[in-house]
């Protein structure tokens, strides 16, 4: 059976270990009142600890290792760091222990107490070849864990994906609204062809674009003349109005397009063609510049919503999939569930961010609360749990599910996992 240092953490962390009559290696009686803070860094394994020793109360830290020897082999024995170890808790205690200062240190043996079925199932959890570790047995989970780590989960998800836009802002020399305009563009090219609309927004300011508010044509050939659509002959009128008017712009602001082989049409329904999106785009811009400043004065998750519905796509689109195409009529508006894709992924992210930022809660709750006004998404990963017995019915949920599948299932982190943890205490 196997028993890792990891798991003895866990198993003291989580006083997943019989508690009744523990003593010490020399026969103290030991009362746990607090296992202390779990430090990550470097130094003794928990901080801040409380125990009763005999009839003394300690307040200090606790080192963890599978053998007492460890402890001498780790060299703590000469590590002045580690002469405020209150307790040494092992799975096999096997010599005494002394700290730098020459004192002993009394030691709490674990390999009796962790009950088999704790290991065994942690072997379970390690060893199997599932979708996730605890595909099995995740549907027993009660409802008030499963609920109060996802909410985590959601947090830990928001967070990870603000970093992203805290960097933009540190690019954008602090600017909130440019940063935002760049992290959108990102998210209208979905995952497919999110870098070369990041690049495209690197290369048209908003400066610039505020400046033509005034003119659809200018707004729209900036836009697919940055994104070097614009770069050959065309046989449509459309675009060679386009082509004309960039080729002026773009000598008067020094512009520089980016490469038009980047962008990609593999795989792509042709409602999600560069073109079309870059469109979509461009209506958008025209119909609300500094979109960031806007969203923060509105409290109302619909009116956000709506600030990306009804977009004035030209009319040649509505026959066109790329320039000098004709293709059969159709609506060429932003979808739902597209709309839905950018609230999520850079709205939310971008009002949580920003209220980290500023430090205020209001700004981060309507984060939240836009996110449990959007349904679930629809993709592999929710069906997969959907077959496990959770049924995400919010955005939240399956924001909250994506992190917890990315960065403990994948990773067979259950030791830091409140329902691995869960499973383990079961």
């Amino acid at each position: 059976m196997h028993f890792s240092e990891d798991l003895l953490h866990s198993a003291w962390k989580f006083r997943l270990f019989k508690q009744q009559d523990l003593i010490t290696n020399s026969g103290l009686q030991i009362k746990i009142a607090a296992t202390g803070t779990h430090n990550q860094n470097a130094g003794p394994d928990f901080e801040n600890a409380r125990v009763r020793i005999g009839d003394v109360e300690w307040a200090g830290n606790v080192e963890i290792h599978l053998r007492s020897s460890d402890w001498e082999r780790h060299n703590h024995q000469s590590d002045p760091a580690y002469n405020g170890v209150i307790l040494h808790v092992v799975y096999t205690c096997d010599q005494e222990v002394y700290r730098e200062n020459g004192t002993s240190i009394p030691q709490l043996e674990l390999q009796d107490r962790i009950p088999e079925t704790v290991m065994a199932k942690y072997d379970q959890l390690m060893a199997g070849l599932n979708w996730i570790p605890c595909e099995n047995q995740i549907a027993g989970v009660d409802e008030f864990h499963l609920s109060n780590w996802l909410s985590r989960m959601l947090i830990e998800r928001l967070e990870y994906k603000s970093e992203y836009l805290k960097e933009l802002v540190a690019h954008c020399k602090g600017s909130w609204d440019d940063a935002f305009y760049i992290l959108l563009a990102r998210n209208f090219g979905f995952k497919t062809n999110a870098l070369p609309f990041e690049l495209l927004a690197r290369a048209l300011p908003q400066a610039i674009l505020a400046k033509h508010k005034s003119s659809a044509l200018q707004i729209e050939c900036l836009v697919f003349g940055q994104a070097g659509f614009l770069e050959k002959p065309f046989k449509d009128e459309y675009p060679q109005l386009l082509k004309a008017e960039y080729e002026f712009l773009k000598y008067k602001y020094s512009l520089q397009p980016v490469d038009h082989y980047i962008w990609k049409y593999m795989r792509l329904r042709p409602q999600n063609f560069p073109g079309i999106r870059l469109a979509q785009f461009a209506a958008l811009i025209l119909k609300s510049n500094h979109l960031f400043s806007k969203i923060l004065e509105l409290k109302n998750v619909a009116e956000i919503s709506r600030m990306f519905a009804d977009l004035k796509v030209d009319s040649y689109w509505e026959t066109h999939y790329r320039f000098d195409y004709i293709s059969d009529r159709s609506s060429k508006q932003i979808g739902s569930q597209s709309i839905n894709n950018i609230l999520i992924n850079t709205v939310a992210v971008a009002l949580f961010a920003y209220g980290r930022h500023v430090q205020n809660q209001s700004f981060i709750n309507r984060a939240i609360k836009l996110l449990e006004t959007i349904p679930a998404e629809n993709n592999q990963m929710v069906k997969r749990f959907h077959q496990m017995g959770l049924r995400p019915k919010r955005a939240d949920d399956t924001q909250a599910l994506k992190q917890l599948k990315q960065v403990y299932c994948d990773l067979k982190k259950c030791l830091n996992c409140g329902i691995g943890i869960n499973i383990l205490k079961q």
